[in-house]
């Protein structure tokens, strides 16, 4: 079965390449790229799995075990399709690979002209870290925590903040409300990933699934749906954890303290990271999500350019 799969998964990637893509690179003389874009088409296909998951799976789920009564789906969601779209079928990763592979080619150059080992797992524990599944989980794990600092660290200062509140500022939530993010920060978190995972050493391939894997696992924690876990809250990231994240003066506001920087639940994938560093907090109920007095336009552009100026603001001089 699994070959099958394969098989035929590895059958629609070359019948894309050479009846789309490979026209194109020819056509614009671009065909030193060739490589780059056969690889580049696992983003798409892994997004087009992800966008059914999304909308006839998780969207169904929704419906039988609602963390909030919903009515309709709401402008302000069609939205977060928008989005989604953009992040997941491989077009922002696209953009992000030609604009920073030459950055990341000559940091690859100093690295090894600097002799700099890169921290590949599978050395560290020969015939068991070398195992792909074993060094997978290591290297989800190991981002994770990397994912968990980023995340924190857009709540602690001002101008950041300012991009990462378009994420919060849904009111109503559901499983694709992910992707609704600022571009710059986006931009910021992919190259910081992407440095990270070429610091350890993830090999291409595997970090495209990683990052497949670990997108759909947010759309399910963004959905809304209320999930008793039981005691494997404490293994994932649950909907309802997630969800006191974007709570109203809960998940970035303190409490009683409108316009504090702060927060709880932070973690991306595992709530170990939350649990050690004393920012757990695990809700017995689903809580209202968006942040105070902050409204944002439905349009678009017009919520890039908010979170641009706004950034801009706390940055100048008071």
């Amino acid at each position: 079965m699994a070959d099958a799969i394969s098989n035929a998964y590895g059958g629609i990637q070359e019948w894309i390449f050479t009846n789309a893509v490979g026209p194109v690179l020819y056509r614009f003389d671009l065909i030193a790229f060739a490589e780059d874009a056969y690889d580049g088409i696992d983003w798409f296909l892994f997004g087009c799995i992800q966008i059914f998951l999304i909308a006839f799976v998780l969207r169904a789920w929704e419906r039988f075990s609602p963390a909030e009564v919903q009515e309709s789906f709401s402008k302000q969601s069609r939205v977060d399709v928008i989005y989604t779209l953009f992040h997941r079928l491989g077009i922002f990763h696209g953009l992000i690979f030609i604009a920073l592979s030459g950055l990341f080619f000559e940091i690859d150059s100093v690295l090894h002209d600097f002799r700099f080992d890169r921290l590949n797992v599978e050395s560290w524990w020969p015939g068991v870290s070398s195992i792909p599944l074993v060094s997978f989980l290591i290297y989800l794990i190991v981002l994770d925590a990397f994912d968990y600092l980023y995340h924190r660290a857009s709540h602690s200062f001002n101008w950041w903040w300012q991009l990462h509140a378009l994420h919060h500022s849904q009111t109503v939530m559901t499983a694709w409300s992910d992707n609704r993010n600022h571009i710059l920060d986006d931009i910021m978190r992919a190259s910081f990933m992407s440095l990270v995972a070429l610091f350890i050493g993830v090999p291409p391939g595997q970090f495209v699934l990683l990052v497949a894997i670990s997108q759909f696992i947010q759309s399910w924690q963004h959905a809304n749906l209320k999930i008793d876990l039981g005691t494997a809250r404490y293994l994932l990231v649950s909907p309802m954890f997630h969800r006191m994240h974007h709570a109203v003066g809960y998940g970035h506001e303190a409490q009683g303290k409108p316009g504090v920087l702060g927060g709880c639940n932070f973690g991306v994938l595992f709530p170990w990271w939350d649990m050690m560093l004393k920012t757990a907090v695990f809700p017995d109920k689903a809580y209202p999500t968006g942040v105070r007095n902050l409204r944002v336009s439905p349009n678009i552009l017009t919520q890039q350019w908010q979170g641009l100026v706004h950034a801009v603001r706390e940055l100048l001089p008071k």
